[in-house]
């Protein structure tokens, strides 16, 4: 039966099955989705690039294509075609959040082609573990899938994950060969003077730098991004994924998340480009395994979570967190090395590597106590792989610990003494991240025992907190008075942007 197919901004698949039988295309550039909160500039620059990219891609393959620019949402544009007798037919949304409006505006949905794992695939496993552990369901889709096994049907290497051989903390001198960048076309500078002319008439608000473009947006350069990566940096990602180096902001990281998220990357195509360099003898079972360990493990792990549990996240808090969020994530100094850092880095170019998101931001804000949804917000519109999916399993489960433990086994809580081991922040901070107490306590120090105190009759049958908490009950209870004013500094001033006490 003849239909519109509605192309969303996150589904830019080049074959979305909402094109399969349509006789036009819809495509909607919904002004009130951009306003709808505070929104860096460059993801809402990749996000609108994609699209105009699409529209034109769609027309030279012979679509008949309704571009609708500034309109007031993409419901709206949905509704008026229902309501003249339009079929309108999309893949099912991405964001949990966006499904009910779109079919109470009339559009009917068929099953998405841009996961490995579809959502009731995802709910017919979880249904069979009593724990939604991600290394079983990790093990389960290598299998299904043949990916990185041998002739046996066991895992090539004799084991399933190598993380005992990654995960390096940083060395002096470490540096990695420059990411691949698209190349701009006309279609960014249109952009530009869009968000440009939004901002000035005061319809959007932006926060964050303008720069080049550094992520693909369609399937060419998704391409050229894959190849680049698999050749120039795969080798080294299993020990350095995680480190970080000051003056190097990316490293090893693939830098595909974007493309992913656009639909314009292929997940299952970038596992077995992963697995062909292995086995060619390109790259170590450690890098390949660690990597695809990301997309066909944790990637499709948490896209399954979100859905599976989308009525639940918005009322998860199992800390009762309940504070604002900090100005100092907004760009107020702290005076924290590392925050401040990370901040700047993020304001500069909406990215930051996953253990600054986890370890740095995620761990801070669990220290302060952030509410979760203010929290899942803040890193949904602060980087260009921000995607409600996305955010609401790795920052209110992962992060915050807002579902008690249904993604992690323990609060990713940490002091000073881990973002010492694993970053150089600490050596150009004048906090010192031994101390606890005192004016050059480091304040991460200081969060970290009182958050284990605030905390230490929810947490005490943690197996996993037994020692922090047998050392939280020997400290001093005069000391322990002295962290907590510590604690009280950081968060009442340094957070708030007024690391000297101003006001």
């Amino acid at each position: 039966m003849d239909h519109i197919a509605l192309i969303l901004g996150d589904q830019l698949m080049r074959d979305n099955p909402a094109l399969e039988g349509a006789d036009r295309v819809v495509v909607v550039e919904s002004l009130g989705r951009l306003s709808r909160r505070r929104l860096h500039r460059r993801r809402a620059h990749l996000v609108l690039v994609g699209l105009r990219c699409a529209v034109r891609d769609l027309r030279e393959a012979g679509f008949q294509v309704e571009h609708h620019r500034e309109a007031e949402s993409i419901p709206s544009v949905v509704r008026a075609l229902t309501q003249a007798g339009e079929r309108v037919v999309c893949a099912r949304p991405n964001d949990p959040s966006s499904r009910p409006r779109l079919q109470e505006a009339g559009a009917a949905f068929v099953d998405s082609n841009q996961f490995i794992v579809p959502d009731e695939a995802f709910a017919a496993w979880a249904g069979d573990h009593a724990t939604l552990r991600m290394e079983d369901f990790y093990r389960e889709q290598r299998r299904r899938h043949e990916v990185l096994l041998g002739d046996d049907g066991g895992p090539v290497g004799g084991q399933w994950n190598f993380d005992a051989d990654n995960r390096r903390p940083p060395k002096a001198g470490l540096t990695a060969p420059t990411p691949y960048h698209p190349r701009e076309n006309e279609l960014d500078d249109e952009v530009r003077r869009d968000l440009d002319r939004w901002a000035a008439d005061g319809r959007v608000e932006l926060w964050g730098d303008d720069g080049p473009r550094q992520f693909a947006v369609t399937p060419a350069e998704a391409e050229r991004a894959l190849h680049s990566f698999i050749e120039t940096r795969l080798p080294w990602f299993g020990p350095w994924q995680d480190a970080r180096v000051d003056g190097e902001r990316i490293l090893y990281p693939s830098m595909l998340s974007v493309p992913h998220n656009l639909g314009v990357l292929d997940p299952l195509r970038v596992v077995r480009a992963a697995e062909r360099a292995y086995r060619g003898g390109d790259v170590p079972i450690q890098s390949a395994e660690g990597f695809i360990r990301q997309v066909l493990g944790w990637r499709e792990y948490v896209h399954g979570v979100a859905h599976l549990r989308r009525r639940d996240w918005p009322d998860r808090n199992a800390l009762e967190a309940t504070a604002p969020l900090p100005e100092a994530f907004w760009g107020r100094k702290s005076g924290w090395a590392c925050l401040d850092a990370t901040v700047e880095s993020v304001e500069e170019t909406g990215y930051a590597h996953h253990i600054e998101r986890l370890m740095v931001l995620g761990n801070i804000m669990l220290l302060a106590g952030v509410e979760p949804w203010a929290a899942i917000r803040w890193f949904q519109t602060a980087f260009v792989d921000g995607a409600e999916w996305v955010m609401a399993p790795n920052a209110a489960g992962m992060a915050l610990y807002a579902d008690g433990g249904g993604m992690t086994t323990k609060p990713y809580a940490a002091g000073g003494n881990y973002m010492n081991r694993m970053s150089e922040h600490c050596g150009g901070c004048r906090y010192d991240p031994r101390r606890r107490t005192g004016d050059d306590a480091c304040p991460l120090t200081s969060l970290y025992w009182d958050f284990l105190d605030r905390h230490r009759d929810r947490l005490a049958g943690n197996r996993r907190l037994t020692m922090p908490l047998r050392n939280l009950a020997g400290i001093d209870p005069d000391e322990l008075t002295a962290i907590k004013q510590r604690a009280r500094r950081a968060l009442e001033h340094e957070l708030a942007g007024r690391p000297g006490g101003e006001e």
